[in-house]
């Protein structure tokens, strides 16, 4: 069941590897169809991983269809989809500059006109809580409020959207963005935008996501 969803999650996982996003069979992604998820495996590294090898869960975490152990991430995913109608699609990264400000405890504050209008004012970082836990998940969804990301304390990045694809993308500006910010920190203190500028922007973010 689901094999152009798989065959999709396989393209996007090989795509997070191509950026840089992961190594070996760090973070995960999914999509949702229904009342299904379509999710990694756990513990396959991406550039091994076969159609067969990705796994269908229900919304409440059976498993469905597959013959290996859904990601361990598992339970942040759903409680992600479970609190947000508008998701339909989740990458989980451990990239480097996210990672450092995961590490970090600091915000990713609203300085780039790129930035809120595709990922929200300001991207939050979430208390901690160990991985592959449920309260992983929702401390998650409290801090992506508004927002189609977040920084994992002391683990990594998630972004959300309508497609793998979108999903994507926004790993990958994240990523940039938290690049740009930490070099910025070294010469100086990074201006966030004006406050009106931004209210403006989150507009668009809100929008954006009805569509």
């Amino acid at each position: 069941m689901y094999e152009k969803e798989k065959k999709e999650l396989l393209n996007i996982c090989l795509e997070m590897i191509k950026h840089d996003l992961v190594i070996g069979s760090s973070g995960n992604a999914s999509l949702r169809v229904g009342d299904h998820v379509v999710i990694s495996p756990s513990s396959v590294h991406y550039t091994e991983m076969t159609i067969d090898d990705v796994v269908v869960i229900d919304m409440d975490g059976n498993e469905v269809e597959g013959t290996r152990n859904p990601s361990i991430e598992k339970p942040m995913h759903l409680e992600i989809y479970k609190n947000r109608r508008d998701v339909l699609a989740i990458v989980h990264t451990h990239s480097l500059y996210a990672s450092a400000m995961a590490i970090l405890h600091e915000p990713l504050p609203p300085i780039l006109d790129e930035l809120v209008p595709k990922l929200g004012a300001g991207i939050r970082v979430s208390k901690y809580a160990m991985p592959g836990t449920k309260q992983l998940g929702i401390n998650v969804v409290e801090v992506m409020d508004e927002r189609s990301a977040a920084l994992i304390a002391n683990h990594g990045a998630v972004c959300c959207a309508k497609t793998l694809k979108d999903a994507l993308f926004l790993s990958i500006l994240l990523e940039r963005t938290c690049k740009i910010y930490m070099t910025a920190k070294q010469v100086g203190k990074p201006i966030e935008l004006p406050e009106d500028v931004v209210e403006d922007e989150q507009d668009i973010w809100e929008m954006m996501r009805e569509f």
